[in-house]
């Protein structure tokens, strides 16, 4: 506080604040005041009752266009956004939203709830619907099991670390009817989703990491109808044999997927013809799949405790655009091939652990 009272910038000067301790409202009004502030993010002081400051109303107009706010009810959310017509960004994170906090569309096209537990799935969709300008849009460890998300612009959706969230509601999200635009799309951490259907002709992203519940038919069914995917991460999935078959893949992400098969890694090599990274590390099940593939450039073997010697023999003799390979805690000489191998090839032997 002391240092932000002697603070003096060039007339005009656009500038940001994050504030990690409570500012009340009075302090927030003279900040405003006195800078051009385009980026801010708070946390509202609260009184000695533990009951936020109803001051907030009398927020001067401001040129906002990232805002954050912590730990606040809906009062101050629309003191703010009543204040801020040119907001493009906003997050709420950890905050009591009970009831409408007045967010309109406007110029907003980011949109951030996190931690936002006291709301109902039916207040998370009329809120949402009222933007409808946005173009990414972040849940994260919120109570949602069924929103309804309806975003004609809408690239980005991210809904994570949401137990609730049933196969049915993932489903309505990613349906092309609804967001027509989605390219990119993260459901990490959303442990209740089982077979969920994802087909989606624009997206081209997808993240389902600690997905541990997801089907092998969900998966082939997700990389079957979304034709313009280009990377995949389905870290610490339970995949098993899934078809994994996607023409315009080039990234692929699969560790610590326990019950991966051989078959299942042979037949994506054979049915991914643009894939240049996978990684696989840490999926102990395999033993010798056959590594076959003409513009594979990087694969991470690391961890693969049950791949034998003669899976990397086939691995550097079938992939001849290999520039990196990762091993570790293989039970063969794993030296051999920083010795043997291409030298546009960089093998990397990790003892470090």
């Amino acid at each position: 506080r002391a240092l932000l009272e002697d603070l003096e910038l060039p007339p005009g000067t656009r500038c940001s604040f994050v504030f990690e301790f409570k500012v009340n409202a009075d302090e927030v009004r003279c900040l405003l005041e006195r800078f051009r502030v385009r980026r801010l993010s708070v946390i509202p002081e609260e009184d000695g009752a533990g009951r936020q400051a109803t001051d907030w109303n009398s927020l001067p107009d401001t040129n906002l266009h990232m805002l954050c706010l912590r730990s606040c009810t809906d009062q101050i959310v629309r003191s703010f956004l009543a204040s801020s017509p040119r907001l493009q960004g906003l997050q709420v994170v950890d905050s009591r939203l009970l009831g409408d906090p007045g967010i309109q569309a406007g110029n907003l096209t980011s949109l951030s709830l996190t931690g936002v537990v006291t709301m109902p799935d039916e207040q998370f969709s009329r809120l949402i619907a009222s933007c409808l300008n946005l173009r990414s849009l972040y849940i994260a460890k919120c109570h949602v099991s069924n929103i309804t998300v309806t975003l004609p612009q809408l690239e980005l959706l991210s809904v994570t670390h949401c137990r609730q969230l049933t196969d049915h509601c993932a489903t309505e999200l990613l349906n092309p009817v609804s967001n027509p635009a989605l390219r990119f799309v993260d459901l990490t951490e959303d442990r209740g989703l089982m077979s969920p259907v994802v087909a989606h002709p624009g997206l081209e992203i997808a993240w389902l990491m600690h997905c541990p519940q997801l089907t092998d038919q969900a998966v082939a069914h997700m990389f079957q109808n979304c034709p313009s995917l280009t990377a995949a991460n389905l870290v610490q999935s339970s995949i098993e044999s899934a078809l994994i078959c996607s023409p315009a893949l080039r990234t692929l992400e699969l560790t610590t997927s326990q019950k991966l098969t051989d078959t299942a890694v042979t037949q994506l090599l054979q049915h991914c013809p643009n894939l240049s990274f996978l990684d696989v590390g840490h999926c102990c099940q395999l033993l010798e799949p056959k590594f076959a593939h003409p513009v594979l450039e990087t694969i991470l073997l690391s961890f693969c405790v049950n791949l034998r010697e003669s899976a990397i023999v086939g691995l550097f003799a079938n992939c001849p655009s290999l520039r990196y390979v990762e091993l570790a805690v293989c039970m063969f000489d794993m030296t051999r091939f920083q010795r043997e191998c291409n030298p546009k090839c960089q093998v990397v032997v990790n003892f470090d652990f």
